[in-house]
């Protein structure tokens, strides 16, 4: 799951400013509807699928989230909620920061989480290690925690990673963009918008994508 907070809803892994994202028209949205839950897996069509008990819960879930915000622990509120209207019980955990990461990345005792990461200035360095298998490694946080495997992605992302041809390399991600789609090793709700709000008679106080929090060398102000 994605960081909460403002900002358009996101059916790809890459942001939407990007020029490699998928537009959201070629994503089918994978949330499941309370008569899909109903349903076996398929192929299973042979055994039970969720059905509502006696309390209307199919089942009961724990949801882990990073607390880097109180954002994150309202987001989990919210789909406590949502997901509490189609018959799933979730219980939101919370836990700081060393024991989330110890939970999710290390002990791997977690069924679900709400978790943010970004693409920073390349995909290559902020989205691959999501999902790129050989990143499955206990203990290192933020690395490809639902152990996601698939080798085609994989050729795909360490192609895109040494593609110096710009259009062959926006292809290869968005392939890649849309076996994740397909496959949903998680799913993404949207795409934070990070605003600065200044003064009008500040000028150059974010010039990088660092924001206000790079060092403040270039800016002036108005007399």
């Amino acid at each position: 799951m994605r960081p909460a907070g403002s900002g358009p809803g996101t059916f790809g892994t890459a942001w939407s400013q990007f020029a490699w994202h998928r537009p959201p028209s070629t994503i089918r949205s994978p949330l499941p509807g309370a008569r899909s839950i109903d349903l076996p897996p398929w192929p299973s069509r042979n055994r039970s699928g969720f059905p509502r008990g006696a309390n209307k819960v199919r089942f009961k879930v724990p949801l882990d989230y990073n607390p880097i915000g109180d954002e994150s622990r309202r987001a989990c509120e919210y789909m406590r909620s949502a997901l509490g209207r189609i018959g799933i019980a979730v219980e939101v955990r919370a836990a700081d920061p060393s024991a989330f990461v110890k939970r999710v990345y290390t002990d791997r005792e977690f069924d679900f989480t709400y978790n943010g990461h970004s693409n920073l200035f390349d995909p290559t360095v902020g989205v691959q290690r999501i999902y790129w298998s050989k990143n499955f490694k206990k203990g290192v946080p933020f690395s490809n925690g639902s152990h996601y495997d698939n080798p085609k992605v994989d050729a795909l992302l360490e192609g895109a990673a040494v593609e110096n041809d710009p259009v062959k390399r926006k292809q290869m991600f968005i392939d890649f963009q849309k076996i994740i789609a397909e496959e949903v090793p998680d799913i993404p709700l949207y795409s934070p918008l990070y605003l600065t709000i200044h003064n009008v008679r500040v000028h150059d106080h974010s010039l990088t994508a660092d924001g206000v929090e790079a060092n403040m060398a270039a800016v002036w102000l108005d007399a």
